[in-house]
């Protein structure tokens, strides 16, 4: 098994080894490091694997595997869940302001969201947020009101009068959505099943915060 280092995949995009397609084969007998992986995904390299041995023909010559990601390790998203750990300062800074106003039930449930983002910064990916917490709603029942409360617009707002919780968790939800984007550019939802999941779990995570902030 030969190992690809972030080291040895930056001296091949150096030298233009690397396709000019923005696809990089890898060979069954080659594996990648999260960090050699991470490399590739931004700069928007697509990892497909060649299903055959090192000593291959340039990348041009080889079909492209279709098979979906099936292992948490092969997804794009593995180097990329690092990056929620952002969003804790967000939601502990929410937490606090809700205890300030004394919105206990509040704080409680951005707890529960705080913990099932913590497990999937610890590659715990489930299929449903559900899943994580049975007192939470399932990703349908979320996705349902996102589209009630028209979330996908990108024109929910809120005025500068509204309570300083409310702007804070506001702030929140704001700051999720836009590392959900993050993800979602670098990710082949069509073949990577746990691309998908990532950006449906947090989806779910914004309508909850979203609710949160405003009811």
């Amino acid at each position: 098994m030969s190992v690809l280092t972030e080291a040895k995949i930056r001296k091949l995009f150096r030298n233009a080894t690397i396709a000019e397609n923005g696809v990089f084969e890898l060979a069954t007998n080659e594996k990648l490091t999260p960090a050699a992986r991470g490399f590739l995904n931004d700069h928007h390299v697509k990892v497909v694997h060649s299903n055959q041995q090192k000593g291959r023909a340039p990348v041009s010559q080889y079909e492209i595997s279709k098979e979906p990601i099936n292992t948490i390790e092969d997804s794009v998203v593995y180097p990329l869940l690092f990056r929620l750990t952002k969003l804790y300062s967000y939601f502990l800074r929410s937490q606090r302001e809700l205890h300030l106003a004394f919105q206990t039930e509040k704080c409680d449930q951005l707890g529960v969201i705080l913990a099932i983002l913590e497990k999937m910064v610890g590659h715990h990916i489930l299929d449903d947020i559900a899943d994580y917490d049975t007192a939470v709603l399932t990703n349908a029942e979320l996705q349902a009101i996102r589209v009630t409360k028209q979330l996908d617009q990108q024109n929910v707002m809120m005025g500068y009068q509204e309570a300083a919780w409310r702007l804070v968790c506001y702030e929140t939800y704001i700051e999720t959505t836009i590392v959900r984007k993050e993800i979602e550019r670098v990710a082949d939802n069509d073949q990577d099943v746990f691309a998908t999941k990532v950006s449906q779990l947090l989806k779910s995570i914004e309508v909850l915060l979203w609710l949160i902030a405003s009811e």
